[in-house]
């Protein structure tokens, strides 16, 4: 590992013991393919001892003993490497990415969409041997199974295949900043697909967002139509994935497979989806253009940087769904809004890249508009959840004695007559 990798592990970690607190942690289920509602922020009740006793009197159970490397891996030190490594291979990726991209020509030439494919093949790649070796365990997925996966795939492919072009059409920075338009096509997406409409105050965080991203793009150095209508593409594909994939992890199977096998089973639809693309759009001209990149460019610095790429597209993606099933949304929210400012400030340090006064300004809105468009709508589904609650019966408590409790609600019998039976 170069200097500069530990440096930049080093600004990582920090960052996410800042973010990691002990009043925004869950126990929240792992998920993949889609970040939960608000549900998934609130913990678990505390479970008092009496609870745990068995009806007729019987001791608690004992509390099982600390594991003997728990001094120093537990969940704060798990959580630290997870973010860090989010970073570290987001930050990577975009380096290796842009660099695969300028060696091959950039958007147009030629060769993009096979970048795409090679960077999402190796990620198939690396968890499939995973799965035979039995290092990891395998998801039980049937036909059935894979058909219902496969929407979530196509749009997969698409977000990522949008933003590879888009970066390679104009600078790392202006493509993320475009890519933070995304909370717009979700919100729209949500309401068209599902009928869910948000509170006023989720849609009022949109006007910073999309005002933020014209204003930067006014005097935008690298501006390029492709990069703009490219990312758009990418946006509207991960906003029809993030809605699709809500849906599909409704299912118990979808559920029990784990926020890394979703990602992985993900990962392969989306190899399936971009081959297709790839051999139409660029196939017929592929050797031509492949002549063209390594007249310029070395074969082995352009299949080092795409491999490297694909790998630490894979890495960053797989640990972003651990850590959100270890963290609460609005803490997720937080972290990628300020992994989004760390990659615009490394992409402009690394490829030496000038932003104008308008984009700096103007990103610092729209990403500050994301961050807003994510706490706005996790603080109203919050809201609408506890609502929910204070609206459902009161559920009567099993007494030691085995009868039912009263609930605060529920009437004193009369004398003499039997205690109402408990609701089970």
């Amino acid at each position: 590992m170069t200097s500069r990798s530990v440096l930049l592990l080093a600004l990582a970690a920090p960052c996410a013991l800042a973010l990691h607190t002990p009043a925004m942690r869950v126990g929240a289920p792992a998920h993949g393919l889609q970040q939960q509602g608000p549900a998934a922020s609130l913990a678990r009740p505390a479970v008092s001892a009496d609870a745990l006793r068995l009806k007729g009197g019987a001791k608690a159970v004992a509390e099982a003993p600390k594991a003997w490397y728990a001094a120093f891996w537990n969940e704060t030190v798990e959580i630290t490497v997870l973010f860090g490594l989010w970073y570290w291979g987001n930050i990577y990726y975009n380096i290796y990415n842009k660099k695969a991209l300028n060696l091959v020509g950039g958007a147009k030439g030629g060769l993009v969409w096979s970048v795409a494919f090679v960077q999402l093949a190796v990620g198939a790649l690396w968890v499939v041997p995973l799965w035979l070796l039995g290092i990891r365990k395998s998801p039980n997925m049937t036909m059935d199974k894979w058909k219902a996966m496969a929407p979530v795939g196509l749009w997969a492919a698409g977000a990522h295949g949008g933003s590879v072009v888009a970066l390679g059409a104009g600078a790392v920075s202006f493509g993320q900043i475009l890519k933070a338009c995304e909370p717009a096509f979700s919100a729209v997406t949500e309401v068209v697909l599902t009928g869910n409409v948000q509170a006023w105050q989720v849609y009022a965080t949109l006007i910073p967002i999309i005002g933020g991203v014209a204003f930067a793009s006014l005097k935008e150095l690298s501006f390029s139509w492709l990069a703009v209508i490219s990312a758009m593409i990418a946006n509207q594909s991960a906003a029809l994935k993030g809605v699709q994939g809500k849906a599909l992890m409704k299912e118990p199977w979808v559920k029990a497979m784990g926020a890394a096998n979703q990602y992985g089973c993900a990962n392969i639809l989306s190899v399936l989806w971009t081959l297709p693309i790839m051999l139409l759009s660029e196939g017929p001209k592929w050797q031509e253009s492949w002549s063209k990149a390594t007249a310029k460019s070395s074969e082995k610095d352009i299949l080092t940087n795409t491999f490297l790429s694909g790998f630490a597209f894979y890495l960053y993606n797989e640990v972003s769904f651990m850590a959100l099933s270890k963290v609460s949304p609005i803490t997720h929210s937080v972290a990628n809004t300020l992994k989004r400012v760390v990659i615009i400030v490394v992409s402009c340090v690394v490829f030496n890249t000038k932003m104008t006064t308008e984009g700096i300004v103007g990103s610092a809105i729209a990403i500050l508009g994301t961050l807003l468009y994510s706490l706005a709508k996790q603080n109203t589904a919050l809201a609408a959840t506890k609502q929910r609650e204070a609206a459902a019966p009161p559920l009567a408590v099993v007494g030691a004695s085995g009868r039912g409790a009263r609930s605060p609600q529920q009437p004193a019998p009369r004398s003499g007559a039997p205690a109402p039976a408990a609701r089970r």
